[in-house]
Order: structure tokens, then sequence, then C-alpha cells
């Protein structure tokens, strides 16, 4: 959001304040002193005011620096296809979200076919094997019981020979099936891809398929592409957490805490939103090209608002930290240059302070003077009595 389009909300919001206080305040009432403010209890319900007390603490200063999001070193994946062909169909393009099993691409997988040539000779090997295996245990029984009468002892030593060689060459056969299906399932159906949506057995269609909810990065094939193992097909990241990349100055890195919280500024339509994320790394080399040094922290990104190449506003946590009375930012407004809080004196009768403020970080402020612990402040709802000041002015103007 720029500056202008934030000013121009702010003031809207004003209007619509100044509204609802005409309607609910007498104009005279609100400027009957001139060091106060009064807002009734309608007015203070419309604007959410909140009364808080005042905490002493201290505040970590932020480093401002430039983000950009990127994936996850670990979260990229590539996809090949399991077996040779021709690209029917490409069904996705760069940037497009694409949820666990959606169809990537579609093409004519030409080694399907010749495994599943191979599977129905196998198969077939596997009957005529079992068949003879039955045929060579049959003969052997039968010579067994006649051995010593109408056959020979060495007869049914041959038999039994033939018999266990019929057994091995069964064992052989099944192991070749099995091979061959633990291919078909594993290979041509796996994470990645998958043949059930052919219509028949002869079909050589496969699809490749997004094996987790992801972004689209690239897609490096098209229709009528020849295909192979070796092909990369489509550049797929788990875009489920991201990294935002801050670089910042070297000097800069030692006051970065490690493992603190990084605050970002995410614009949308509807406003501006503070995103927090850890800071997993603080490198020690400053980039040779941009002499800076990169500062990574990881954000969950459930919804997929945030992309990669996105830049962002971040406010990086420092050692330096300073003393103070902390209040929330929206407790702290600025009223002709100068920072003021509102102090209640009284159930609808409220006092503008002046204070200074030390520094801003994740949603507050530090106070170095102005205002003491144990104070009760206004601590939402200060811009509503802000705008209810421009009223009365306005009314002594007249």
């Amino acid at each position: 959001m720029t500056t202008s389009s934030a000013s121009m909300k702010d003031w809207k919001y004003l209007l619509c304040i100044m509204i609802v206080f005409r309607i609910t305040e007498s104009p005279a009432r609100a400027a009957d002193s001139a060091s106060t403010v009064v807002m009734g209890e309608a007015a203070q319900k419309n604007s959410a005011l909140v009364i808080s007390i005042a905490r002493s603490g201290t505040l970590a200063k932020n480093l401002d620096a430039m983000g950009t999001v990127t994936a996850e070193a670990g979260h990229v994946v590539r996809i090949h296809p399991a077996g040779s062909g021709k690209v029917l169909n490409v069904a996705v393009v760069p940037g497009q979200h694409v949820h666990k099993g959606e169809t990537l691409l579609t093409y004519q997988d030409h080694s399907l076919h010749l495994v599943r040539l191979e599977m129905t000779r196998a198969q077939a090997a596997l009957t005529t094997a079992y068949a003879a295996s039955q045929n060579a245990a049959s003969a052997y029984h039968r010579g067994h019981e006649l051995e010593g009468t109408t056959v020979a002892a060495g007869e049914t030593r041959r038999r039994l020979a033939v018999f266990q060689a019929a057994k091995d060459d069964v064992i052989a056969r099944q192991a070749d099936v099995d091979t061959l299906k633990h291919q078909l399932e594993e290979e041509y159906n796996s994470v990645t891809e998958s043949d059930k949506a052919q219509t028949s057995p002869l079909d050589e269609t496969s699809s490749i398929i997004a094996p987790t909810t992801a972004e689209v990065q690239s897609v490096f094939v098209g229709v009528a592409d020849d295909i192979s193992p070796a092909t990369e097909l489509i550049g797929l990241t788990d875009m489920s957490s991201v990294w935002i990349v801050s670089d910042i100055l070297p000097q800069d890195a030692a006051q970065v805490v490690q493992g603190g919280e990084q605050t970002a500024e995410l614009t949308s339509d509807t406003g501006t939103t503070l995103l927090k994320s850890k800071i997993t790394s603080v490198g020690s080399m400053a980039d040779p090209v941009t002499g800076l040094v990169r500062v990574i922290s990881t954000a969950s990104n459930p919804d997929g608002s945030l992309h990669p190449g996105m830049f962002l506003n971040t406010h990086l946590p420092t050692r330096e930290k300073t003393a103070g009375i902390i209040v929330p930012e929206n407790a702290v407004t600025e009223i002709n240059g100068v920072s003021t809080v509102f102090v209640p004196v009284s159930s609808n009768r409220f006092r503008p302070q002046e204070v200074h403020v030390g520094v801003t970080g994740n949603g507050q402020k530090v106070i170095t003077s102005g205002l003491s612990a144990g104070e009760r402040i206004v601590t939402q709802g200060a811009f509503a009595l802000k705008a209810v000041m421009l009223v009365s002015d306005m009314n002594d103007g007249d």
C-alpha cells in the first residue's frame, strides 16, 4: 500500500468517526474543555475504545530491510516420466496452484506398452511352467507307487529330477511376473505418475500427477515432444511454507537475532497485514556481487498468498534494546506532528498527552518520556479521539 492510499483510508475512517460523533455527541460537549476530549459511552462503543494500564519493559530495535519470497530448497520437486513416449497434453502453466493427485500432463507411454507385452508373455510362461510342473508331479508320484514292479528305481529318480526342475521353473517364471507387476505398480503408478485413467488394456496413456499440493514453477516440455526417463517435465514447489530472504549490510548482521521473530508487511487489496516468521539463518559472509548478507526466515503459507519473487518490507529484531513504557502502536497518534496518547480523566473525558517514542517493533512502541508505568491510557481508539478533537476545533472555528 502506498502512503497516499493509506492516508486516503485514514481520512475515510476519520470522516466516518466524525459522522458517528455528530450523531452520538453534542458538539458543545466535545468542546467544553480546551484540554480534554469528551466522548460518551455510545461513541466509545462505536469506536471500540479500549483502556489499558501502561507497563514498563524493553523493546528490541528493529532493522528494516527489503525481503524476497523464495521457495525452500528442500521443497522443489523435479518430475521425470517413468517411461518413454510422446507428450499428448500439458494441463498446467507456470504459477498455477495444483492439488495432490491433479493431472499435470499426459503422454503416450511406449515403454508401458512394452512392459505389458512382457507381462503377457511372462504370465503365459508361468502358466506353461505350472502345467509342466503338475505333469511332472503326476509322473513322479505314479512312478514312485509302481517302483520295483513296472517302473525301475532309476526311472523314479529321473522323474523326481524332472519334477524338481519343473518346480524351479515355476519359481523363476513367478519371479518374472512379480518383477513386472512391481514395475507396473510402483514405477508406472507412483506419487508422480498413474495409468488409472486408461480406457482399455491397449491404451498407452500415462498421466503425470502432482505428488503434493504445490505451485508450478516451470514446464519444460510441450505437446508432441519426445520424452524419456531422463527428461525433466515439470518443476513444482511445495509452497505450504516459504523462505523470506532479507539482504542487510555486513555490519548489521551481528546485531540480528537468529531464532528471533521477523515481521514482514503483506499488502493486499484489503490493507496491510503483518506476517510473523522465525529467523532460521543469518549469513556470515557477504555476497560478492551485492556486498550484502542474507538473512533467511521461514514463514507458514497455508493459503498460498506468498509467491516466489514477491518483495516485502521486513523488520528484523536486533540485540539492541530500549527500555521504557511499552504500548501498542495504535495507542500513539500524531497530532500536529507530535506523538500523542490519550489519558482518561473520567468515564467520558480524555486528555491528550505528548510523549516521546523510542523504537517501534512487532506492533508495539516504547515510550521513553511523557508517560509513567501504571498510568491508564487508551490503547485502542486513539484515532477516533483524534477525530473528535478535529470536530471540536472546527466547531470552535465556527
